[in-house]
């Protein structure tokens, strides 16, 4: 198995009256990928590339649709979080419920395996 390094993801910042704006980073050590949707799954290698297309009229357009919608963003991300709880507790009863069935299945094994040339009633194990 290689391990593989990942582009990173494009996060305008925001200044002090709360609006995104756009800022390069200093440094892009992997490349770095924008999700303004202008050049799909594009990878941006160097300062230069992606300083040109921050310059775009899409990743305007995004930048300004971003600051359009800031109260559904927070709005979603509150949502978001909600779902990511519910999801994990819905995990965690499952693995909970896995582990009790991989103990019945064991013991259910025990009984069949050991007890040869004996008929079992399985709706007798409890």
């Amino acid at each position: 198995m290689e391990l593989t390094l990942e582009p990173e993801i494009y996060c305008p910042i925001i200044n002090e009256n709360g609006d995104y704006v756009d800022s390069c980073p200093n440094f892009i050590s992997n490349g770095i990928r924008c999700p303004c949707g202008s050049r799909g799954d594009w990878v941006y290698e160097n300062k230069a590339k992606f300083k040109q297309h921050i310059l775009g009229l899409k990743h305007k357009k995004w930048l300004k649709s971003l600051n359009n919608n800031k109260l559904n963003f927070y709005e979603e991300n509150i949502k978001l979080k909600d779902t990511i709880k519910n999801q994990r507790e819905i995990i965690a009863k499952l693995e909970i419920e896995k582990n009790n069935l991989k103990l019945l299945n064991s013991y259910i094994e025990a009984k069949l395996f050991n007890t040869p040339n004996k008929e079992i009633n399985l709706l007798d194990l409890n």
